[in-house]
C-alpha cells in the first residue's frame, strides 16, 4: 500500500513538472539569444564587440504583429569587460520624449554617438522614436526618428561592460505603446520587443 502511495506522488511530482515545463517553454516563449561579434579592435585597451540591430513601428509577425520592436532580439549577450559598439539602423517616426533628459547621449564613450556619420552628443527632444537605455550601466542614447524620404537613421555608439558577469534591463524610453496606457504598456513591458536583457560574461 505505501509503495502504491510513493508512485502516486511521484507521478503527480512528474506531472507538475511537466505542467510547469509546458507553461513556461511554450506559454511564455523566450526569444533566442544573440552573441556579440569580436572584433580585432580595442577602445581604451578593452577588446570591442559588435552587435547591428534594426528598430520598426510593426514587428509584422508573432503574437503580437502590430507591436513596434527592437530586431533581431532584444536578449544579448557580451563578454565581461567589453567595448560594445552597436550599430542601429532605425526605421521608425519620431514620437518625441516627455522627459528631455533622454534627448542626451550619457554613458557611451565620449559620451557620443553617430547618425548618419555625423558625430552628436544630443538630438531635439521632439525627434527621437526609440532610446537604447540601460539604467543601471547609466547608458542612454536617442534614436531619431525618420522623416520625409528617409527609409532609416543609423545610429552607432560604443559603451563599457563591468568586468564581471552581470544581466542588465535595458528598454525604450519613448512612450511608443500605442494603444495602451500612456504609452508605457504593451511592447514598452515586453522582453522581445521594447524591452531587453544584456548578459555580461
Amino acid at each position: 500500500m505505501r509503495s502504491r502511495i510513493w508512485i502516486l506522488v511521484g507521478g503527480v511530482v512528474v506531472a507538475g513538472v511537466l505542467v510547469g515545463f509546458f507553461v513556461t517553454r511554450f506559454m511564455n516563449p523566450t526569444p533566442e539569444q544573440i552573441t556579440a561579434t569580436s572584433t580585432s579592435a580595442t577602445i581604451q585597451g578593452k577588446p570591442v564587440v559588435n552587435f547591428t540591430l534594426t528598430t520598426v513601428g510593426t514587428i509584422g509577425y508573432g503574437p503580437h504583429p502590430a507591436w513596434v520592436s527592437y530586431l533581431p532580439t532584444t536578449y544579448l549577450k557580451v563578454p565581461a569587460g567589453a567595448v560594445v559598439h552597436i550599430t542601429i539602423d532605425q526605421q521608425d517616426s519620431p514620437s518625441g520624449l516627455r522627459n528631455p533628459y533622454f534627448s542626451l547621449v550619457r554613458g557611451t564613450v565620449n559620451d557620443e554617438m553617430t547618425v548618419n556619420g555625423k558625430v552628436v552628443q544630443a538630438i531635439d527632444p521632439t525627434t527621437p522614436a526609440h532610446t537604447f537605455t540601460v539604467p543601471d550601466l547609466g547608458v542612454s542614447v536617442p534614436l531619431e526618428g525618420i522623416s520625409g524620404s528617409a527609409t532609416q537613421n543609423v545610429v552607432e555608439f560604443d559603451f563599457v561592460v563591468p568586468d564581471q558577469k552581470g544581466l542588465f534591463r535595458w528598454q525604450c524610453f519613448v512612450p511608443c505603446g500605442a494603444g495602451t496606457l500612456y504609452g508605457n504598456g504593451g511592447p514598452m513591458q515586453t522582453l522581445g520587443y521594447m524591452a531587453g536583457e544584456l548578459q555580461v560574461g
